[in-house]
């Protein structure tokens, strides 16, 4: 006696095999059987004619930190986009960025980087690793989450806000604090390379920090830079750690920023395959959209922004601090080594141009989100610049942004494409939900976007090959061998879908529109959502690298 089958439908098992017709059968929180099962007696009985039943989809791009840490209620407000479009799982921490390690002097300080991605009600009662996944454990979660360490905390923790190069006790520091995370958990690290703080760390910090993760974790990286001049010495800079430190390296949201660096992704993706084929464990993933959302902050210069966001808007006040930053943002070169001052990993603004820079949130103004840099400079009688850094002024730096010109436009998605059929590339969003004016588009529709753009509209990917990224391949990066697949004894993370019909409805305009397409999600056995509708709950579970 089954406890749900789901009969009569096509299945997809998440591992690239072919589609078949197959009945699957749960019993408590697992798989129990696929096949011919007619015969079989189930308490619940779902016909899935017409339907295909797949893997649910596993993010491992997310950055709802301080949203999972909520009450289950107010989960269930910013996460419904999350299970609506199919994700049963996903990993926080990611870009350096994150909720632990804090302690009482540095909480403030990594509130401040981390306010673009927390929602109002965000607090951080808890100091440690251990300490945040107990806290999720306990109180419930919508869906099955596991974390990286986050480098910013943990620099911030052990040196304060600052550009300077650490001690060697604070690398001691450092090194200590990978170990207990790794011990409670995490899947690994993650670098926000173009982030304060980890834009001052030198790649010998970086592999320092690195060489602690134990065997099966993985160190996560935002590159220093997509710009023409650089993106080859960011990509390098990652194979070079893990082939100092025999660690596990993964690129993530893979992309190239402004036109000119477009056309290098292909001799970039040979690059990572001639590494993998010399043994390095190298893997790396996409966000299905040209445009991405971050803080307005990632614009300007390194050196802007190395006492944290307090500094920042002190020298965005001081006529000659912000005269400097204009004249950069508007003409400097990347140049390597980043970490050292005066040079910059990446300018945005000159790679993509103000007219690519748009509003998601202000918080001091609600009429600014959606508009253009050029169109709110405009109508304010300035220039972009002088317009958004007034922006962040009044905001006191709650700004964020959509950033077009990633991998390609509105009108040539081309050098995306080419990074989507990479065959090492896993499906992520990179986006989410706290309740600011524009999420991006991804946290509402990201995994059943590639569906209809990339596998119905352009056929980049095969239906099997686009479920397999979206699951048993990014399963395998944490190492969770039970997830991402559908097969006897693996958990019941279950999506049906119509696969003729499954679209994303969001879009920059109407980013909270919800998915099309998908019946039914189950985590773990139990119904996130039926019929289409969302069942708010706690039914994910707390995942911890064995």
């Amino acid at each position: 006696m089954y406890d749900l089958l789901l009969e009569g439908g096509g299945m997809v098992d998440g591992k690239g095999s072919p589609s078949r017709r197959a009945d699957v059968a749960v019993a408590g929180d697992r798989i129990a059987a696929v096949g011919d099962l007619s015969r079989a007696q189930a308490r619940r009985r779902i016909d899935c004619a017409g339907r295909t039943v797949v893997p649910g989809f596993v993010d491992l791009h997310s950055h709802h930190d301080l949203v999972l840490a909520l009450p289950p209620p107010l989960q269930a407000r910013y996460l419904e986009g999350r299970l609506l479009q199919g994700i049963t799982t996903e990993i926080v921490g990611n870009c350096g960025l994150g909720a632990f390690p804090v302690t009482r002097e540095s909480t403030p300080l990594v509130a401040a980087l981390d306010r673009f991605i927390s929602p109002p009600e965000a607090a951080f009662e808890w100091s440690t690793a251990a300490e945040y996944l107990d806290r999720l454990e306990r109180q419930g979660v919508a869906l099955n989450v596991g974390a990286l360490l986050p480098h910013g905390p943990l620099r911030v923790a052990a040196m304060g806000m600052t550009g300077r190069a650490p001690t060697a006790s604070e690398v001691a520091a450092m090194r200590r604090g990978v170990r207990e995370a790794c011990e409670a958990g995490a899947f690994g690290m993650s670098f926000g390379l173009i982030y304060p703080p980890g834009q001052y760390a030198s790649t010998e910090e970086v592999a320092a920090l690195c060489a602690e993760l134990p065997p099966g974790a993985f160190a996560a990286f935002h590159q220093r830079s997509g710009s023409a001049e650089l993106i080859e010495r960011a990509v390098g800079e990652i194979l070079e750690v893990g082939r100092k430190t025999g660690r596990a390296v993964h690129l993530s949201h893979d992309h190239a920023q402004g036109e000119r660096a477009w056309p290098l992704l292909e001799s970039l993706l040979a690059l990572g395959d001639r590494a993998r084929a010399g043994g390095l464990d190298y893997t790396g993933d996409v966000i299905p959209y040209t445009g991405v959302n971050t803080t307005m902050l990632a614009l300007y210069p390194g050196w802007a922004l190395a006492e944290g966001v307090d500094g920042f808007l002190e020298a965005a006040r001081d006529p000659a601090a912000r005269r400097r930053m204009k004249e950069e943002m508007a003409s400097k070169v990347p140049s390597w080594p980043p970490w050292v001052e005066g040079n910059w990993c990446t300018n945005l603004v000159r790679d993509s141009g103000w007219e690519s820079v748009h509003v998601a949130h202000a918080g001091s103004s609600a009429s600014a989100a959606g508009r253009g840099a050029v169109d709110l400079g405009r109508a304010a009688g300035k220039d972009p610049f002088d317009a958004m850094t007034d922006l962040l002024l009044a905001s006191r730096g709650d700004v964020t942004m959509l950033l077009f010109g990633i991998s390609g436009d509105r009108e040539n998605d081309g050098p995306l494409r080419t990074l989507l059929a990479h065959p090492a590339r896993a499906i992520v969003s990179d986006a989410w939900e706290c309740g600011q004016a524009a999420p991006h588009p991804g946290a509402y529709g990201a995994f059943p976007r590639v569906f209809s753009r990339y596998v119905r509209e352009t056929r980049t990917l095969a239906f099997e090959e686009a479920v397999r990224k979206a699951t048993s391949l990014p399963a395998d990066r944490l190492g969770l061998r039970d997830r991402g697949r559908i097969e006897p004894g693996a958990f019941a993370d279950l999506v049906v879908l119509d696969r003729d019909a499954v679209a994303d409805a969001s879009t920059y305009e109407r980013p909270r529109a919800p998915a099309r397409g998908i019946d039914a999600v189950f985590l773990n056995g139990v119904p996130a959502v039926e019929r289409g509708r969302y069942l708010p709950g706690t039914p994910g579970r707390v995942l911890r690298r064995a």
